[in-house]
């Protein structure tokens, strides 16, 4: 029984693989998928079954989808193949047995075959050959009508018209034109009466002679591949006639050829009608002329030629030069034009039938004759193979040589296809039954109406000519009068399209009036891809452009309006996509172009409407996609508003945005699934496989299950393997042999991962095929097969590399869809994950040219998902184990491309980052950076400054995950620092790293990295939150970016840089860093550039003029961006024009940063002083912080160089000031402050607008600057600095309210002080006020805390350590605030609520605990804390010199009518005080203010009406509400002091201040202005800041001879071996990279450097400003010259 069974089992196996065998190539893709049938005996069978149809010699090649083309294409090869002897058997085979009857056709097959295959020489050989052999002598050589003569005639024929066309037509029309009078004829028997034999004789001899000598001086024209067949037969003849080969040539030529065409020129379509017989009898006597000079013979039997022998023989020399030039060389087969290197259609069906009706006589003819025997039979046998496979050749009506050489008429169409009788044809009978073209109903006007139903007609599938005749017979009884079309072009696409050869033929095979007498085309539903065929055929549609009666329909309804409902006939597909339809308007269309769309979802079908018209054909036409239910292939929704569809035959995604996207994507889920429900369960989705398919498949099948747990299913699949080695001849080195019984343990894991590391080396065109199938099988395999399919995957990965290096696109292609199946399979196979990251990911990271090609997949993966998708992360997750194979090639790799992508956003700028095409690619590597950060995956030790560089610009951007993960950055970049081994680092260092990850996850670090309101940055960065998925700048929250965070940050990320490069001595890491910062900090891009500034003001160890003028240069065109067209106004309005603002702040800061470090004797230290004042006088809020930080900076820098000692402030700024005098005093008269007329309380006016601040930071400064220029301006009198004078009131007067010091030093003289007296006798609550003079005092108003007041001192300038000259670290030269970052809404609250002396800002500072560094070298700890109490001890000692000259006195009286004589400095002091009533609001400061207001209306009564209209209404407040008896004294007494003095007319008006420039004092000094008046104002700050360039920063040639600046390194990560090539000089210079040129290209105009781009235009629909300088400047005397700059080491 057993037997038995096994017998019936072997038959079985048998009988499938003979009936798989038969039809292999739809039975093997139906069948494939038994390879990872569950059931493992079915799988063993299978095994079995392959390998016998292996064995069996199964032709794979029927997989192929041209399966028809290549047999015939093989064919085609046997019969043009040739032996080692240069014989071709089929050919000459087929020539010796075809009949004579056939040799036309045999003739016209060969030589197009042959020449195709660039073989004609070979085919002429061979024929020749015969021919010559054959011939008893030279006179009967191609005499006959062999095959032979034939082929000669057919290439004569074919390849020699258009030279016999342009040689013989001139000279036949001279002959025809001849005088009838003029005869030809010299047979005196043929003479009429009348005619003289020897005139016809010169008659004949002179045209024999034009003719004779035309033909021989044409031998250059004449063609190449005849020359071929004249060389082929001098050379044939040569062999058996050696002694008169070239007259062969010449005989066969004319005899075959020229002659022929010269007796019947109509006949070979030279002439258009045939010749007179009177011309036609001299043409004829002619050519016999001509044939004997050519056959080298006399007239010896015809009497009347003999006349012409002396002719003859003159002429045979020159007719053998002749023959010898076009004969004795052959051109090469590649120069030759070949004109019928296609093979038509019909010429392959001619042979097919030649070979298949005479193959028995074919292998006859080979085994008898002796020639043919040394080539066997194998040809022959492949041939009957062939033709066994192709079947019985159908006879074909419509041949294509006959349908091409036919005149395209419809007449000539139309009688050709009725005569072969197409229309009974099967083929035209069941193209009818289509309804692609039918008539249906009439028009409105009566007109018949026809429809073309596009999608039916199938592009390869159906004969195109047939349809134009099923056409031309449909319209034929209707085309005499009008009629109408519609086209119905829904769902339409390259499947139905008419190729451009066939579309043309329309145009032509119907008669004109069947045009004219269209009265209207009505175009259905057209869509995208219609649009694009039109343009791309619009040469061949121009007649149709524009056209009246073409109309464009786009919904039933429209075409009711012309054709009645009832009349229509559109097919029931059309109209059902109207049916049940969910519209969804104002959706958009995410592409390169984004576009409106309405999105429809039917019952059968998604339609995709466009909002807009778009051209087509010149009519402005609704595009309407349609995709049906079977097309969608995934729909992905990627957030709320987005969703993704990807369509089967679309490559990539359709992408889309909508407020409704989840019910639309449930939409179209609803009816997939019911298309899916409504298809038969019987019929299952099969992949075609193709031929080369077939080694790899089977290939994965045999390894596969070579692991199986099931013996026979290992022998199975061993025998498989065995199979297909054998039958692909696949290299295994080692044995393998096929047998039964074979016993193969289970653990052979090793033996298979070797085979397949054979073949991955050995046969690596495998690859693609072997790779896809391991892919697809892997899903269907058990957890122990997958382990072992990784293993002997791994191998063949490095293979992917050949294919990437490839010249193919499609095999690169191939190579990325397997990386994205690989991507897919990462993100699916969760059980595997370890498994897959480890083997596949690991190993394709060590293949260096592959990382390209997969960090593009990664990126491209990761931007489809979204920034914070489970692609995104896994992908980033998969990175480090990218890495893991090669850390530092990975990490170089994704920095590099980092640096790239940034670098890219130059060259088409954006407002934010956000709004940037870039910004997916700059998250996602963000990610990918966050990812490799931790364990030194980024190589911390060579790319710490791209790190930083890229932290610095990322810092605070993007979505909440995002800024986490950027802060998370930093902190893993220190962690790899510590924890890096190729760095050995000092304990102190480590300590320093050690702190500084202390430090940053502090809130205060929280809040500058954007991310204060989380819990944990590390929680919130591997946040998969739904919402940051979307990349698009408005889904989240835009918090704002103060750059005083950067300073921050900055200044951190420095000193961990300075503090590990003190360990490492050769370290030019800040070099790097330093390059980069520059790079964008003067080049345009208004969302990196304020950044960059910044960056490189902090961390820059030297600055040169070149660079100062730069940034200056900057200013001047970002401050009033525009301003002459739009004006500055604009730019302090919105998102956009925020940036220019952002600009000018970060260019403030960089001067402030960068000052101290330029030369001692440089003229701009002074000059920055009216670039600050400058800042300050735009009045706007965070720009006035920046002014005050730089004019901190200017006035301590100057003093630290004893600028002071012998000049006052006034006289240092002024008399730097004289040069741009004319520009300032527009600026002083536009603001309203005359610094001519009185300079400290001009300075005075600018800066008491910062106690009007709402950052408590500007107020403390300006209060610092107030303190600094009193003791400044006391410094060269060698006073106390609280003496009252000219100079020194103005500071004291703005000081009053803020300073107890100054109050208890400046009394009053008339009244007793409100703080010294009435205070201690008024009964106030203490807990209100209380003050004490002596000692350290506080005074309280409802403060819960005291603020303590030093002792008075004057060193408040040595308190804050400054830096001095040659003091670098940036750390020590930050702004001089109160704290680091911006203070939190409850701490402003806190500090705004509460009212203090500011006096503890003068001494209670502490000096930075940051290391100073200068070039790169590290100042020793203590030398510099000798350094730093030197001149602590020297500020004391002139602070106690001062202490010991002046003291608290009686004398000094701030409103001392004797030391201020001055009406005017009394008006200004008077206005002062007065503006600070008007704009406080607190009660304490009224008191103080109105005590002093008080005493001075009594001092200066006459001047005191100048602030009547100041005081007015708030002294009528103060009278009416006020209860405080305090504040109600000092108020009456300035009332009574107005009644007194107001008999004597006042002398002083209010307008008194206008006369000497002060107007805008009380103005000024006001709260900051949301609306300004600064378009004027700007365009004045440019002026000022060209002509402060112009005065006080050298030109080129002075800048190079003061310091030659080196050239920067590459600012880019070094790359290992260049694998990371970025352009070094990437020309993104939109504005300013022209000033940071170090070199010019020859010929480049210096003075006028373009530095702005054309047009800036935003994305998100905004507009954004141009360049920092897009308003050219006047080329004036010290126009701007482009500078080298140095590299910054």
């Amino acid at each position: 029984m057993s037997r038995s069974l096994a017998s019936l089992r072997h038959c079985t196996i048998l009988a499938m693989s003979n009936l798989l065998n038969a039809n292999v190539d739809s039975g093997l893709m139906h069948s494939i998928g038994l390879g990872y049938h569950k059931d493992l005996q079915t799988r063993a069978t299978f095994m079995e079954v392959l390998t016998k149809i292996l064995q069996q010699g199964t032709e794979f090649d029927t997989l192929a989808e041209t399966v028809l083309a290549d047999r015939f294409e093989r064919l085609v090869e046997l019969v043009t193949m040739m032996g080692d002897q240069g014989e071709l058997p089929i050919a000459m085979a087929l020539a010796n047995v075809v009949p004579g009857s056939q040799w036309d056709e045999l003739a016209r097959v060969l030589v197009t075959l042959f020449d195709s295959r660039h073989l004609l020489y070979q085919l002429l050989w061979n024929m020749f050959s015969k021919e010559v052999e054959l011939a008893d002598s030279m006179q009967t050589l191609f005499r006959g009508n062999s095959l032979a003569s034939k082929i000669m005639t057919f290439c004569f024929k074919v390849y020699g018209a258009a030279y016999l066309q342009k040689l013989l037509e001139p000279l036949l029309r001279g002959v025809i034109s001849t005088p009838e009078h003029i005869i030809f004829e010299v047979d005196p028997t043929r003479l009429e009466q009348g005619e003289n034999l020897e005139e016809n004789q010169r008659n004949l001899l002179q045209i024999t002679e034009r003719f004779f000598q035309a033909i021989i001086g044409s031998s250059s024209e004449f063609p190449p591949q005849l020359r071929s067949v004249c060389h082929c037969l001098y050379q044939v003849v040569s062999q058996r006639f050696p002694q008169n080969s070239i007259g062969a040539v010449g005989s066969a030529m004319f005899l075959r050829f020229v002659n022929p065409a010269i007796v019947s020129p109509y006949e070979a379509g030279i002439l258009e009608k045939k010749p007179h017989p009177r011309i036609e009898r001299g043409l004829k006597l002619m050519s016999k002329i001509l044939q004997s000079i050519a056959n080298h013979v006399l007239f010896t039997k015809e009497e009347h030629m003999r006349p012409f022998n002396d002719f003859v023989k003159s002429n045979f020399d020159s007719a053998r030069r002749f023959f010898l030039d076009i004969a004795s060389d052959s051109p090469p087969s590649d120069s030759v034009n070949h004109s019928l290197s296609f093979i038509s259609d019909g010429n392959v069906l001619a042979l097919h039938r030649l070979l298949w009706n005479n193959q028995e006589r074919i292998g006859q003819y080979l085994s008898s004759n002796r020639d043919h025997k040394a080539v066997g039979r194998r040809p022959f046998d492949k041939m009957a193979t062939l033709l066994a496979y192709l079947g019985p050749p159908e006879h074909k009506p419509v041949a294509d040589t006959h349908w091409s050489s036919l005149n395209l008429t419809s007449s000539k169409f139309e009688e050709f296809m009725t005569r072969h009788q197409v229309h009974e044809k099967e083929e035209f009978k069941a193209l009818k039954t289509l309804n692609i073209f039918y008539q249906a109903g009439t028009s409105k006007f009566g007109n018949p109406v026809f429809y073309y139903v596009a999608r039916r007609f199938k592009t390869g599938q159906i004969n195109g000519d047939l349809l134009i005749y099923h056409v031309l017979l449909t319209l034929k009884p209707y085309y005499a009068k009008p009629y109408e079309i519609v086209v119905d072009l829904t769902h339409v696409g390259p499947s139905n399209r008419f190729k451009t050869d066939f579309l043309s033929k329309w145009f032509v095979v119907f008669p004109g009036f069947a045009y004219e007498n269209v009265a209207a085309v009505y175009v259905y539903n057209c869509n995208t891809w219609v649009r694009e065929y039109t343009k791309y055929h619009e040469r061949l549609l121009t007649g149709l452009k524009g056209s009246k009666r073409l109309q464009f329909i786009d919904s039933p309804a429209k075409l009711a309006e012309h054709i009645e409902p009832d009349q229509q006939k559109l097919p029931a597909a059309t109209l059902a996509l109207e049916e049940d339809l969910k519209v969804f308007h104002n959706a958009l269309k995410l592409a390169h172009k984004d576009t409106k769309v309405s999105i429809k979802v039917g019952s059968t079908a998604v339609q995709v409407t466009s909002a807009e018209r778009t051209r087509v054909l010149g009519q402005p036409v609704f595009l309407n996609d349609v995709y049906y239910a079977s097309e969608v292939e995934e729909i992905c929704l990627v957030d709320e508003s987005q969703f993704t569809l990807t369509m089967a035959n679309q490559g990539t995604p359709l992408t889309f945005m909508h407020q409704e996207c989840d019910a639309i994507v449930q939409s179209i889920i609803h009816i997939r699934t019911r298309w899916e429900l409504s298809q038969p369960d019987s019929i299952p989705q099969h992949t075609k496989i193709r031929p080369k398919d077939v080694p790899g498949t089977l290939l994965n099948i045999a390894l596969l299950n070579l692991g199986s747990s099931d013996p026979s299913l290992r022998s199975a699949a061993y025998n498989l393997l065995c199979a297909l080695t054998c039958t692909f001849n696949l290299k295994i080195e080692g044995q393998l042999l096929e047998t039964s019984g074979l016993c193969i343990p289970a653990n052979n894991t090793l033996f298979i991962v070797s085979i397949s590391k054979t073949l991955a080396a050995n046969e690596p065109h495998l690859t693609l095929e072997f790779l896809e199938e391991c892919i697809s099988g892997f899903s269907k395999s058990s957890i122990e097969l997958k382990h072992l399919c990784l293993e002997y995957m791994t191998p063949w990965l490095l293979n992917l590399v050949r294919f990437c290096k490839h010249n193919d696109d499609a095999k690169r292609q191939r190579v990325t869809a397997i990386l994205d199946k690989l991507i897919t399979m990462t993100i699916n196979e969760k059980q595997m994950y370890p498994s897959i990251q480890a083997k596949i990911w690991g190993s394709l990271g060590q293949i260096t040219d592959l990382l390209d090609v997969v960090l593009d997949s990664f990126i491209k993966t990761s931007a489809t998902g979204g920034l914070g998708s489970i692609k995104a992360e896994v992908m980033a997750d998969t990175a480090v184990a990218l890495a893991s194979g090669n850390v530092k090639l990975v990490s170089n790799k994704v920095i590099g491309r980092m640096c790239k992508i940034i670098d890219k956003t130059c060259l088409s700028p954006t407002p934010t980052l956000e709004q940037h095409l870039m910004w997916d690619d700059i998250a996602i590597l963000a990610r990918y950076m966050l990812m490799l950060s931790f364990n030194n995956s980024l190589d911390v030790a060579a790319h710490l400054p791209y790190l930083f560089h890229v932290v610095t610009l990322l810092v605070a951007t993007g979505p909440l995950s995002l800024r986490a993960s950027t802060h998370g950055l930093v902190i893993n970049i220190i962690h790899s620092l510590c924890t890096c081994s190729q760095l050995n680092f000092s304990e102190e260092t480590k300590q320093v790293l050690r702190l500084s990850l202390t430090e940053f996850s502090l809130p205060k670090f929280y809040l500058l990295f954007g991310i204060s309101k989380v819990k944990s940055a590390a929680v919130i960065a591997f946040r998969s939150s739904y919402r940051d998925r979307s990349f698009s700048p408005g889904s989240y929250e835009r918090e704002t970016f103060a750059l005083s965070s950067l300073e921050t940050v900055t200044e951190a990320l420095l000193e961990i840089m300075e503090a590990c490069m003190r360990d490492i001595p050769t370290s030019k890491w800040l070099d790097q860093w330093t390059e980069l910062a520059q790079k964008f900090a003067f080049q345009y891009n208004p969302s990196l550039q304020p950044r960059a500034l910044v960056v490189f003001g902090c961390i820059s160890k030297r600055v040169s003029h070149g660079q100062i003028k730069q940034i200056i240069r900057i200013l001047s065109k970002a401050s009033p961006l525009l301003s002459i067209d739009r004006g500055l106004e604009s730019c302090l309005k919105g998102p956009d024009n925020y940036n220019s603002q952002v600009l000018i702040e970060a260019t403030v800061i960089a001067l402030t940063k960068l000052q101290p470090l330029l030369s001692k004797d440089s003229p701009m230290h002074k000059a920055l002083f009216w670039v600050a004042v400058a800042v300050l006088q735009l009045d706007e809020v965070n720009l006035y912080s920046a002014g005050t930080a730089l004019l901190e900076q200017n006035l301590h820098t100057l003093d630290t160089m004893r600028v002071f000692n012998d000049k006052s402030p006034e006289q240092v700024f002024m008399e730097i000031r004289r040069p741009l005098e004319w520009h300032c005093k527009q600026m002083d008269h536009f603001v309203g402050l005359n610094f001519n007329a009185n300079f400290n309380f001009a300075l005075v006016g600018h800066l008491l607008k910062g106690y009007r601040h709402p950052s408590p930071t500007t107020v403390a400064r300006t209060v610092r600057i107030l303190h600094t220029l009193l003791s400044l301006t006391s410094k060269h009198l060698k006073c106390d600095k609280f003496e009252v004078n000219t100079q020194s009131v103005a500071y004291l007067a703005a000081l009053l309210t803020v300073s107890e010091e100054v109050r208890s030093r400046c009394s009053l003289k008339h009244r007793k002080s409100l703080l010294i007296s009435d205070l201690s006798m008024d009964p106030v609550p203490m807990e209100t006020f209380s003050s004490q003079i002596t000692g350290p005092s506080c005074r309280t108003l409802q403060e819960p805390q005291p603020w303590t007041s030093p002792q008075v001192s004057d060193c408040h300038l040595s308190t804050h350590h400054y830096p001095t000259m040659g003091q670098i670290s940036p750390r020590t030269r930050k702004s001089m605030s109160l704290d680091m970052g911006q203070p939190s809404q409850a701490n402003t609250k806190k500090l705004l609520g509460t009212r203090k002396s500011f006096d503890h800002l003068i001494s209670d500072s502490k000096a930075p605990k940051r290391p100073e560094m200068e070039s790169g070298m590290t100042t020793p700890p203590k030398m510099r804390r000798v350094a730093e109490n030197d001149y602590e001890i020297e500020t004391q000692r002139i602070g106690n010199s001062h202490l010991r000259k002046v003291s608290v006195s009686e004398s000094n009286v701030l409103l001392d009518e004797e030391v201020l004589t001055d009406p005017k400095v009394q008006a200004l002091l008077l206005t002062v005080l007065a503006t600070q009533v008007k704009y406080t609001t607190d009660d304490f400061d009224q008191r103080i203010l109105y005590e002093y207001l008080a005493e001075a209306s009594v001092v200066f009564p006459k001047v005191f009406p100048v602030v009547y209209n100041l005081l007015d209404s708030k002294i009528n407040t103060v009278l009416s509400m006020c209860q405080d008896t305090n504040l109600l004294n000092p108020v009456h007494g300035i009332v009574q002091s107005v009644v007194y003095h107001e008999e004597s007319p006042p002398q002083y008006q209010p307008s008194y201040l206008q006369s000497f420039g002060f107007n805008g004092l009380w103005r000024f000094a006001g709260p900051f202005s949301k609306q300004t008046q600064i378009p004027d104002y700007a365009e004045l700050i440019v002026k000022f800041l060209e002509a402060l360039i112009d005065s006080y920063l050298p030109t080129a040639d002075e800048e190079r001879g003061e310091e030659q600046l080196r050239t920067p390194t590459s600012p880019y990560p070094p790359t290992s071996q260049s694998q990371l090539s970025i352009t070094a000089n990437l020309n993104l210079s939109n504005s300013m990279t022209s000033l940071a040129t170090s070199q010019h290209s020859p010929g480049v105009d210096k003075e006028n450097v373009q530095l702005s781009p054309s047009s800036a235009l935003s994305s998100g629909g905004r507009t954004r400003h141009g360049s920092a300088s897009q308003v050219q400047k006047q080329r004036s005397a010290g126009s701007f010259k482009r500078t080298g700059i140095k590299k910054i080491v």
